[in-house]
């Protein structure tokens, strides 16, 4: 399905009328006309308000894809793989500090000592990630 019928298709879904979407979105009903005819496509940044009006993915709208899911559902599958990138990054830096000779941690320790203290004092700690963490140890195969 291209993009002019999968337009039309959402738009009925929804309930609308060209009219109607066209005052949603913030344009003319003829341009909604032109789009459901192909003789026309939204700019870029339009298409951005048609993820959000129909809760579908950019490829959805466009055609490229048939997979229907909630736009809502993908941006928290992007955030649950950030979180995952986030916990790797942490096992990563983790494991490094377990391998590291006795002068090697207590260097690390004391850089972010100094470094917690120092933002601890400026105001600057990061508050906005909540973290949990869980260690399991396990001896290493060599």
């Amino acid at each position: 399905m291209d993009f002019p019928e999968r337009l039309k298709q959402l738009r009925k879904e929804k309930g609308l009328s060209q009219v109607m979407l066209a005052k949603e979105l913030g344009v003319s009903g003829g341009t909604v006309a032109m789009w459901e005819t192909g003789k026309r496509k939204p700019q870029f940044e339009m298409f951005d308000k048609l993820c959000s009006c129909f809760d579908r993915s950019m490829d959805y709208i466009l055609g490229a894809s048939d997979d229907d899911r909630s736009f809502s559902l993908i941006n928290e599958e992007v955030q649950q793989l950030g979180d995952w990138q986030v916990e790797e990054q942490y096992e990563d830096m983790l494991r490094k500090y377990t391998l590291l000779d006795d002068y090697g941690k207590a260097a690390v320790d004391a850089v972010l000592r100094k470094e917690f203290n120092r933002a601890q004092e400026q105001g600057t700690l990061n508050h906005s990630m909540s973290i949990s963490v869980s260690v399991r140890s396990r001896p290493i195969a060599e």
